[in-house]
């Protein structure tokens, strides 16, 4: 089994039902001390964790033989620690080049998150975890030039109950944002919180006037408060930039 990830070996492999390959992989990076630099050259202990990365000539369960070391320097109040590399940081379960390859997938490339999850075997958590984690790093929105936007509501799947302290009572939590999308490129422009047309609107309203003129089409949702915001904000005529889904 030819494996390519970066700093790292195949140490062993299985070949499971189905045709799925199981390998197991160490570290070739030299064990320095995160505090003093301190090349290490005793093992403390040997753990194994499941460890996600992109398909490689098929399906393969990955699992990382990650060691713990002794730090020798007795200056260093750092005593043990465990191995990290760039493709695995330190508590990462993902490899750096798959949450790379699913922002391409998902960001760059506008497939769809259940797509792209199906495409790689991995949960549509990952990938909208990924999504979140790009959304942080948005290139300035007001540089840009979009003719064409789409916005959406989305709802998360779990519905938390939060206890008034005073009351003691207890009260749903509706859990929803807004995503604001470049349809030319497939990019993510904005995410705002809540569902109604404040979001929208204090997010369009930020915009310079010629960036909001340079909107073509804009598909949205049956929303008459979407309408409202976009009409308001944009000044063009309905006919030239709504477009009903």
């Amino acid at each position: 089994m030819i494996f390519n990830l970066p700093d790292y070996r195949v140490a062993s492999t299985v070949l499971l039902l189905d045709a799925i390959r199981h390998g197991i992989v160490e570290s070739t990076s030299p064990p320095g001390c995160p505090s003093c630099g301190m090349i290490a050259s005793r093992v403390k202990e040997r753990r194994c964790q499941k460890l996600r990365d992109i398909p490689v000539a098929g399906a393969v369960v990955l699992s990382l033989g990650q060691r713990c070391w002794f730090c020798d320097e007795y200056l260093c109040e750092r005593k043990s620690f465990c191995e990290a590399t760039p493709q695995v940081p330190r508590r990462a379960r993902s490899t750096r080049r798959l949450r790379e390859t699913l922002m391409s997938a998902a960001i760059d490339s506008g497939r769809a998150v259940s797509e792209t999850a199906t495409t790689l075997g991995i949960s549509w958590w990952l990938v909208l975890q990924v999504i979140g984690d790009a959304a942080l790093r948005l290139p300035d929105v007001d540089l840009l030039a979009p003719r064409m936007l789409g916005i959406d509501a989305h709802r998360y799947r779990s519905v938390p109950f939060f206890q008034d302290p005073a009351r003691k009572v207890w009260t749903r939590y509706e859990r929803w944002t807004i995503t604001i999308v470049d349809l030319h490129t497939g990019q993510v422009r904005g995410i705002v919180d809540g569902r109604d047309h404040k979001g929208v609107g204090d997010w369009l309203f930020v915009r310079p006037l010629e960036w909001r003129l340079g909107l073509q089409i804009v598909p949205v949702d049956p929303s008459g408060a979407f309408r409202k915001t976009l009409r308001m904000c944009c000044h063009a005529p309905r006919s030239r930039w709504i477009c009903s889904t």
